[in-house]
């Protein structure tokens, strides 16, 4: 299968990796195109824009930062749609809100193509580990004709219908771990204010009710004030605006996640928005 793949990040560089690996054809492309360079080492083909590889490319996967990154590789200059025409298709795997994945897709079906949303839950590990959790929507036969390249990049992929469910339920899932790792920075916090050993919360943490493989993962780090980027904390917090937005559009009260964006907003203040969104902890941690 040739596959495209744009957006050669923390992320996308490491799922496609995982697809070179397993035999797949990709070309890929990067705004900095040096990136692409040690995908070349594992066979990679490189692109100098979206339009080239798409052009190339019957299937095109996206993996970019935030919803102005995906319009632009999509709409602007160069971009996907020069090139998008019947028979291909493309899967946009960035974390975005649903008006701009809609966006995408009413721009993609105007030349022909087929669109499928799948951003991904999980972070830089399960995404080296092929084990990340893909949540898609849109086209069902394109799902079912990219299953393979999901199959190496994650453990499980869940079909959710219309385009725009995936976009939501990747925000939930985004807005409770932002609220998670906020309280678990204020008990750490805590814990070391009140004399305690932040240790033994971890240990009895892992023991009760509330033991989670984050905690777990992330606790040691945080308590050695380490944060090197697995889920950049400045995307963290674009999620929890983004899950905010969402909210306001329901009309569900969410007073908890507005109070944990607040803290993400004071961490990327203080110039921590590229660390590890465990990093929270050192808003917390200041007075």
């Amino acid at each position: 299968m040739e596959l495209g793949f744009l957006g050669l990040g923390i992320m996308g560089k490491a799922m496609a990796v995982n697809l070179l690996k397993s035999g797949f054809n990709v070309t890929v492309w990067n705004r900095t195109l040096s990136k692409c360079e040690e995908l070349v080492a594992y066979g990679a083909s490189v692109g100098n824009t979206p339009a080239e590889v798409v052009k190339k490319c019957k299937y095109t996967i996206a993996m970019l930062a935030d919803p102005p990154a995906a319009l632009s590789v999509v709409f602007d200059k160069g971009g996907v749609l020069e090139e998008m025409c019947s028979g291909k298709g493309y899967i946009d795997m960035s974390t975005v809100d649903a008006a701009t994945s809609t966006k995408i897709y009413e721009g993609i079906i105007s030349k022909g193509g087929r669109f499928v949303e799948a951003p991904v839950s999980g972070s830089k590990k399960p995404a080296e580990d092929g084990q990340l959790i893909i949540l898609a929507a849109g086209d069902k036969s394109l799902h079912d004709e990219v299953m393979p390249a999901f199959d190496v990049m994650g453990k499980k992929t869940f079909f959710l219908g219309d385009v725009g469910n995936g976009a939501k339920m990747k925000l939930v899932v985004n807005m409770i771990m932002g609220s998670m790792v906020n309280a678990f920075s204020e008990g750490l916090v805590l814990t070391d204010k009140s004399g305690l050993s932040q240790q033994t919360l971890l240990d009895v943490l892992e023991l009760g009710g509330i033991g989670n493989p984050m905690f777990k993962l992330k606790g040691p780090a945080m308590i050695q004030q380490k944060f090197p980027p697995a889920f950049p904390l400045k995307h963290q917090q674009k999620d929890m605006r983004l899950a905010l937005a969402l909210g306001d559009d329901v009309g569900v009260s969410m007073p908890v996640a507005a109070a944990a964006n607040e803290v993400f907003k004071k961490a990327r203040s203080m110039g921590l928005g590229d660390h590890d969104f465990s990093a929270v902890y050192q808003a917390v941690k200041e007075p």
